[in-house]
């Protein structure tokens, strides 16, 4: 608490003497996902911006509609209410067996990721997002621990005149989503109120899920210069339900059943999350300040398909603050950006677990305190000089972990970590033409097991002490190109890896999942992504990835798996999309998305086969009065393919597949205010 108020009251010091500051101003457009200003193009960094319709006219299911056109990005499991979608960037992510793992995912300026890495999309308003940012490489540089890659996500933000909105939306399998939007403004603030509320049947057995959302967020304009953010969410999702893996045969003969032990156990979850933010943004001149505090409290029971700890319960609270200044300068020809930040974090999960009695809760049989506290400050330097621009930085961690066990009637498994990093990065770009650009990056991440993995134990209770840190350099070249009517790039990347984290299960803990290290990999690709507006009307997006990933040094046992594909990424994947758009605002878009070969083991025995999905939707607007109406309507997965919508990477007894819904139709209306 002494180091928040100390860094808290430099930091105001800094506002305090921005007089004294000889600052220029230099005309650039922000990334906020890089915690900095710069000129898109020519950032030295692999990005992605999404500018996503006021009108989404996909069914809205999850994350993965938005981001399914992201050059080296992967998404599984949309349909696994009680899973979370799955997300791998190059590759970081791959092992979660559910949620987020090794990207740092960012909402409206606020950490999503616990400090321990974990991250999670089910308290995430869809129906808001504004625009999309996607950091593709080692970004610990800014944001620490767990960061192979961003994803930096903003919802509305600005309330130009009061509205209102209704939104109604349902598909197949009985899927249902109401949702209401107000927008109020003020003289002197504006203010967003949200509520949402979905349900569904699920495509397979035991898969219904219902969850509700509550959102607020304001801008107080303190004066000119200074704004103040509040945010406020509450998710209250009381069913979700796991139909659990299936193995080869069960996924081609009967894709919909559930797997028996997970409805005889009654596995799935419930969740209530709630979340308060505040930051403030100051801005003069060529000085801009942030500063952000949260506290969020997640409430998690589980039941898992086996008895001995099949249920789980977890209370989690986390927190965290931050801030960064920047200051922008010139001197002859010479433009500096320079800023300094630091970020505090703190969580603590009280984790238990208890016999699973069929569905009912038995003995007691773990009891144990959890908790992640890390503190990092960096220093970034960009430096533009004529057509070049010069990125770098440096930053220092230290997490403490700690594990207090208050079940000790099998011992006592007490014990704690702490972890010193260094992680630094430097990039170079050159203008060859206007708003085109060549760059080359070096960076580093690095990634502690999670509070869930460590205490993910085979031998009893406590941390594994097994697991190591997950460490990577990462070293990315390529092109941007950008004119008119076409924006494309074409990005190459090599990534070094040490003790990578490897999900695994035991035959004695079936469903269960457990992690361990392999030694080394070494990930090699190409990303290429193609923008294209034929005309007035029509506009293309192909978005192409290649990629080797293999096991450089790994021992598994007797086993040497060297040379071996990482499992749960596709050798080949991509995405086009056709979108047609008149003067009244008719759109028409049709995609076609294909993920090649991947392995569902270790071994590379398992072997998923390609696949490729097409979907299409149509929105209208229309006015009728004084009220405006969006109609829309789609079909995902037209050709009825059958295809796994998550891997369950090295699953025991082969229970690798979760089918994918086939032919769905949806449609729905929006009605504004």
């Amino acid at each position: 608490m002494k180091k928040i108020i100390i860094l808290t009251f430099l930091s105001n010091f800094l506002i305090a003497q921005k007089d004294s500051l000889q600052v220029v101003k230099l005309d650039e457009i922000e990334i906020k996902s890089i915690k900095s200003s710069s000129i898109f193009e020519s950032v030295p960094l692999s990005i992605t911006k999404i500018k996503v319709p006021k009108l989404w006219s996909k069914q809205q299911l999850s994350l993965q509609e938005y981001i399914s056109s992201v050059p080296g990005l992967v998404a599984f499991n949309a349909n696994n209410f009680a899973q979370d979608l799955r997300i791998s960037i190059r590759g970081f992510g791959a092992r979660s067996a559910f949620g987020i793992r090794g990207i740092k995912v960012v909402i409206d300026g606020i950490p999503e990721t616990t400090p321990d890495g974990q991250g999670q999309l089910d308290n995430l308003p869809l129906q808001l997002i504004e625009n999309i940012e996607v950091v593709r490489g080692s970004s610990s540089l800014r944001y620490g621990n767990a960061a192979g890659g961003v994803i930096y996500l903003e919802t509305i933000n600005k309330v130009e005149n009061n509205f209102h909105e209704l939104g109604l939306r349902g598909a197949q399998n009985n899927y249902k989503q109401t949702y209401y939007t107000s927008g109020l403004k003020f003289e002197k603030s504006e203010w967003l109120l949200h509520l949402n509320h979905q349900d569904g049947d699920g495509y397979r057995e035991n898969s219904r899920f219902q969850t509700t959302q509550f959102n607020l967020r304001g801008n107080y304009f303190l004066s000119k210069k200074m704004k103040l953010g509040l945010q406020f969410n509450s998710t209250n999702s009381p069913l979700g339900q796991d139909p659990g893996g299936q193995n080869l045969e069960d996924f081609q003969n009967s894709p919909s059943k559930a797997r028996d032990r997970n409805v005889l156990f009654k596995s799935g979850e419930r969740i209530n999350h709630i979340k308060s933010a505040m930051s403030i943004n100051y801005e003069s001149g060529n000085f801009l300040f942030k500063s952000y505090n949260f506290i969020s409290n997640r409430t998690f029971n589980s039941k898992l398909p086996f008895n001995f700890g099949g249920i789980v319960s977890l209370n989690r609270n986390y927190y965290g603050h931050g801030s960064y200044f920047t200051i922008k300068s010139k001197a002859n020809k010479t433009q500096l950006t320079t800023q300094i930040g630091y970020d505090i974090a703190s969580q603590s999960d009280k984790r238990k677990r208890y016999k699973n009695n069929e569905g009912n809760k038995g003995d007691k049989t773990m009891g144990q305190i959890e908790s992640f506290q890390s503190f990092g400050i960096y220093f970034i330097e960009n430096v533009s000089f004529g057509k070049l621009k010069l990125n770098g930085g440096i930053r220092w961690d230290n997490n403490l972990l700690k594990v207090v066990d208050n079940f000790i009637s099998n011992g006592d498994d007490s014990g704690s970590i702490k972890l010193y990093a260094w992680s630094n990065e430097i990039g170079l770009s050159y203008q060859i033409l206007d708003k085109s650009y060549l760059f080359v990056n070096l960076s580093e991440s690095y990634e502690t097991p999670t509070l869930s993995e460590l205490s993910a134990n085979p031998i009893g209770g406590g941390f594994n002490d097994l697991l190591s840190v997950q460490k990577a350099k990462n070293f990315d070249f390529g092109l941007k190109f950008k004119s008119e009517s076409t924006h494309f790039s074409i990005v190459g990347f090599i990534v070094n890896t040490k003790n990578d984290l490897v999900p695994y299960e035991l035959e004695e803990f079936p469903g269960r999942i457990f992690y361990q290290n392999a030694g080394k990999t070494l990930r090699k690709g190409v990303e290429i992504d193609f923008n294209y507006r034929l005309n007035k009307n029509f506009s293309t997006n192909i978005t192409y990835n290649y990629t080797n990933f293999k096991y450089d040094e790994y021992l598994s046992g007797e086993l040497n798996l060297k040379g071996n594909y990482l499992p749960g990424i596709p050798t080949r994947f991509g995405n086009i999309e056709l979108e047609y758009k008149n003067s009244k605002n008719l759109s028409i878009i049709y995609s076609r998305n294909y993920r090649g070969v991947l392995y569902a083991n270790n071994e590379n025995t398992e072997k998923i086969s390609s696949i490729w999905r097409d979907d299409i939707s149509l929105s209208i607007p229309l006015k009728v009065g004084k009220y405006n109406f969006d109609f829309f309507l789609g079909c995902s997965n037209i050709f009825d393919e059958l295809f796994p919508d998550n891997i369950r990477i090295n699953a025991f007894g082969k229970r690798y597949y979760e089918a994918a819904p086939g032919r769905i139709f949806y449609g729905g209306i929006k009605i504004l205010i």
